[in-house]
């Protein structure tokens, strides 16, 4: 008999205890509960949506300036982040100073999804009704951000037309979902 991961990493006894309820007609997710003595993880609830979010442990996985940075020009934009957590996902074009972007459980994830006619899928799901358009997405780069870049690139090669460079700067920089035809 195969055992799951967790359980050929166990102790002989708890091996022993698995294969002994899986004789006994045991489930094999039960089994391994119970060998392990580990309850099961509770999907669908705040806490565990909210799971290493709440408390701003989401911020130690991204750079401590731009965390710092991040929440500093949130509560000046007015935004409470205590207790909260940024969802990119659901941000307008704001980003991290949208107020609805700051979520604090399930249900307001799900309230930003079906005012902004957003699809979401993973602990929270909801899909658009049929007919009801997405909101559009501003395409292409900034028109300042593409003539900067461009006199950048006139500057690095001379003889290169501003057509040609701003063409060039699109090409590179804009990201592939962004682009017109994709």
């Amino acid at each position: 008999m195969d055992l799951p991961f967790e359980i050929a990493s166990a102790s002989p006894e708890a091996q022993a205890h698995y294969r002994k309820m899986i004789a006994d007609g045991q489930t094999p997710r039960f089994a391994e509960m119970c060998a392990l003595q580990i309850a099961p993880g509770v999907h669908g609830t705040d806490d565990s949506f909210m799971q290493g979010r709440k408390n701003a442990e989401w911020l130690d996985k991204i750079p401590k300036r731009q965390a710092q940075w991040m929440l500093r020009e949130a509560k000046k934009a007015g935004i409470s982040t205590e207790g909260r957590y940024y969802h990119g996902g659901i941000a307008d074009s704001r980003a991290h100073l949208d107020p609805q972007a700051w979520i604090s459980g399930k249900d307001d994830l799900l309230r930003v999804a079906k005012k902004r006619r957003l699809e979401v899928r993973g602990q929270v799901n909801y899909t658009p009704p049929e007919g009801v358009a997405p909101p559009q997405r501003a395409a292409g780069l900034n028109p300042k951000l593409v003539r900067e870049l461009a006199r950048k690139e006139m500057a690095a090669e001379p003889g290169l037309t501003r057509t040609a460079a701003e063409q060039r700067v699109r090409d590179k920089h804009t990201p592939h979902w962004k682009r017109k035809g994709k």
